[in-house]
């Protein structure tokens, strides 16, 4: 009986993005987990300049800052790879960019293509898309110092002053794992916030909160009408204010109810609008749609990932792990995924 030819995987990871040490975390869970029977891997280190290296255990390498890596040859890339695997979160992996050069190269990769990365990572388009098809979502704004003038940001600051309820949320538009993102409780803190969310990008969203809410998250996994399906929602309760990034990867302190103790109708608004929300965003292989639910059980949209964490205790995993799919059987559906796209 010949022997089965293993797909040749390319994992990436690191990148140029200040979420460069998460995607580390995440990789170490695939790499960790992969059916290495079905598979042969090779390691590409994305470094913050944005150069991507190769070579030998990469991964391991990076972490104790030990040389021997080489920089990647990308012409002989779609030689040496039949898939890549793009671990990367934020700016440079979430947005379209790597995406983009596997496109130009010819290779098929795990994920969300182009325009859809790039639509979920810019919170003030992906609002803006939700709105347009009617999606029910928090009261928001957007204030662009690149593109807006000094005077007409702050008009549209005095304007979110006036109109505003307050608790407000400060976000960067296109950052990811909650990274320079504030909950202002007070119109005299707003300047504070803001200050802080264009450290991250000069666009920013500014949400009114909704108070008293369940956050609840639902993986989706699929890249037609026929294999699109939903996880079993699962509701994250914060140890912090919010579920901020510190509560995401510091603190360890955030607990999670999954699946989430919801009655079944509710269960099955939630996974229908996450799949809603996924084809709108033509969204491929893998996202995890983030929801709120306030108390009169009305559910809003708050955000998708078209690159989620990856450890084996991420949410995304998790919530297919609860739904009948192992972390390891769900490497392998997403990598075949790629495949078909």
């Amino acid at each position: 009986m010949q022997k089965m030819k293993k797909i040749k995987v390319g994992v990436f990871f690191g990148g140029i993005s200040p979420e460069h040490d998460v995607s580390l975390i995440s990789a170490t869970g695939i790499l960790s987990q992969i059916d290495r029977t079905r598979f042969s891997v090779k390691e590409f280190w994305i470094n913050k300049k944005g150069q991507i290296w190769s070579g030998n255990s990469v991964l391991n390498k990076v972490m104790i800052g030990k040389d021997g890596l080489k920089l990647a040859d990308l012409s002989k890339l779609n030689k040496q790879i039949d898939i890549a695997f793009p671990v990367l979160h934020g700016q440079g992996g979430e947005d379209g960019t790597i995406q983009g050069m596997f496109e130009m190269l010819d290779i098929p990769y795990v994920g969300c293509g182009i325009a859809s990365s790039a639509i979920c990572l810019d919170k003030a388009l992906f609002n803006d898309l939700m709105e347009a098809h009617g999606i029910c979502q928090a009261k928001y704004s957007v204030v662009d110092f690149t593109y807006q003038s000094q005077i007409e940001c702050e008009n549209s600051i005095q304007d979110i002053q006036k109109t505003f309820s307050f608790p407000v949320f400060v976000k960067p538009a296109r950052a990811g794992s909650s990274i320079g993102i504030s909950k202002v409780k007070e119109k005299k803190d707003l300047q504070k916030a803001i200050n802080l969310a264009i450290a991250f990008d000069s666009k920013i969203v500014i949400e009114e909160s909704i108070e008293n809410c369940k956050e609840v998250e639902v993986a989706v996994m699929g890249s037609s009408d026929k294999t699109i399906r939903a996880s079993v929602p699962g509701v994250v309760i914060p140890a912090a204010e919010f579920y901020d990034y510190d509560d995401k990867y510091k603190n360890n302190q955030t607990k999670f109810e999954i699946p989430a103790n919801l009655s079944k109708p509710l269960l099955r608004k939630l996974s229908d609008l996450a799949i809603r929300v996924y084809k709108i965003s033509n969204c491929r292989g893998l996202s995890r749609v983030d929801l709120f639910i306030d108390k009169k059980e009305n559910i809003y949209i708050n955000e998708i990932n078209t690159l989620p964490g990856f450890t084996p205790i991420s949410m995304y995993p998790t919530l297919w792990k609860a739904s009948g799919v192992s972390y390891k059987t769900l490497i392998t559906k997403l990598i075949h995924l790629g495949l078909k796209r």
